[in-house]
């Protein structure tokens, strides 16, 4: 039955819906808390069984407050034997079936606002009347202002990852109209995902949820929020969606044959464009991300013990140092001369100094050139097969070759280099060396041909 404008308004003091919409009447005093059932999920009927015990408790004539003796025993009288007199003489009695809520309920409606004062007697707690504090905060933007300026200085934050933050957290402000920390809830979080699955799916989804959750977790540990509505709001977990992420493809023989014959090669690899010749090179002789490869800088090609090799970022860890010897095949090629032609030019520089950083990193022109014109030109059309490829290829051939599984994965960046133990049984034909010479043995096991030379 829908509400009057009357039962939506009032309120019944001690009148509490529990977790199963049974209505109860709930009472704490002298800092005891009981609670009786009226056995009803009628609202209006809860209402006045609940003021008929409001009503008993304040006519009750004693100069203290009622104890809690005297509750439990109220109580314990059946709820539904209404008997009740209001002060303009109405008299209500016998309420126990629909028929009587029925023919009662209007009356009883219009009369409950008589009834004045419930409890003039009952004087709760200063404890009791204190309002639960609240928490405002600073509007969402201006909190994560302080968030971003640290995540700048953190190397692990690149400008492509600090710029998709920024435009997650704009587009939940925009959402929300930019609402204080306080009052973000999980209907927030929720509402957000549901708005944001409309323009892309669950991985795209998940990594905005990421973005604010990671935020979130910051404002806590700095006093500007206290809790995290967006923990367990992610569509499904990463090792799910993972499988659904479509993975580069290695190149075949016959692939690499033709990427690297002299006369295709020389119509994409121009020599004004050292970037273009040597990454695709470099790429497939060492397992290196394109990205990776693509940003080095000269002081990042070192030698320790006679071995030249490149030192990476590991992974997410910016203090660990990724050593990459350089294959025999191209401590044998002309890119050693390139090297040194760099560093007579600029000895700080960049290795490859026309690659500009851009939001998808330093690679974005050679991949775009490769990828779309170079193997469109040879007619390698598919899409699993593209600049990044050249890794799968380095580690697919070194599998194939049954090289040391933890060399190659500490090789490629899937396995910390400090926590190679070369004593260790695992690394029997490694014992007694040092790890670059380990790693530089494992690297020149590559045994991957090209009909050029470089």
């Amino acid at each position: 039955m829908p509400k009057t404008p009357r039962e939506s308004r009032q309120r019944i003091p001690h009148l509490h819906l529990n977790r199963l919409g049974i209505w109860c009447f709930r009472l704490t005093m002298d800092g005891q808390t009981r609670q009786k059932s009226l056995g009803t999920k009628d609202r209006a009927l809860a209402i006045m069984l609940a003021s008929k015990l409001n009503w008993e408790l304040s006519m009750t004539k004693r100069s203290t407050e009622p104890t809690v003796t005297d509750i439990i025993k109220a109580f314990k009288k059946d709820g539904r034997e209404f008997d009740a007199e209001f002060p303009d003489g109405t008299k209500l009695t016998g309420i126990n079936t629909d028929d009587d809520l029925r023919r009662a309920k209007e009356l009883m409606l219009s009369r409950i606002e008589a009834i004045g004062p419930i409890e003039p007697h009952y004087a709760p707690t200063r404890e009791q009347t204190r309002p639960a504090p609240t928490f405002k905060g600073k509007r969402f933007l201006a909190a994560t202002k302080p968030y971003m300026e640290e995540m700048a200085t953190d190397d692990i934050n690149n400008l492509k990852t600090r710029e998709d933050k920024e435009a997650t957290y704009a587009a939940f402000a925009e959402q929300f109209g930019n609402p204080y920390m306080g009052s973000i809830d999980k209907n927030h979080a929720v509402e957000f995902k549901r708005a944001q699955l409309k323009l892309g799916g669950a991985l795209r989804v998940n990594k905005k949820i990421g973005h604010l959750s990671e935020f979130i977790r910051w404002a806590i540990g700095n006093g500007e929020a206290h809790e995290n509505p967006f923990d367990g709001t992610r569509i499904s977990k990463k090792s799910t969606l993972s499988k659904k992420v479509q993975s580069y493809q290695p190149f075949t023989q016959d692939d690499l044959d033709e990427i690297f014959n002299p006369a295709n090669y020389v119509l994409y690899a121009t020599e004004s464009r050292p970037h273009f010749k040597w990454l695709p090179f470099l790429l497939l002789y060492s397992g290196a991300r394109p990205d990776e490869m693509a940003g080095v800088r000269l002081d990042q090609i070192r030698q320790e013990q006679g071995i030249d090799f490149i030192a990476l970022k590991s992974g997410k860890n910016s203090n660990s140092i990724r050593k990459i010897p350089l294959h025999r095949v191209v401590r044998e090629s002309g890119f050693m001369d390139y090297i040194e032609q760099r560093r007579r030019e600029d000895p700080e520089g960049q290795l490859f100094p026309l690659l500009k950083p851009s939001k998808n990193g330093y690679a974005k022109n050679v991949a775009r050139r490769f990828n779309e014109y170079y193997l469109a030109q040879l007619r390698i059309d598919d899409p699993t097969k593209r600049l990044y490829s050249f890794r799968s290829t380095f580690i697919t051939r070194m599998t194939e070759l049954n090289v040391n599984v933890a060399m190659v994965m500490a090789l490629v960046g899937h396995f910390e280099q400090t926590a190679v133990d070369l004593s260790s049984p695992h690394f029997k034909n490694y014992q007694g060396a040092k790890l670059i010479g380990a790693l530089r043995d494992t690297i020149d096991l590559l045994d991957i041909k090209l009909p050029m030379q470089f």
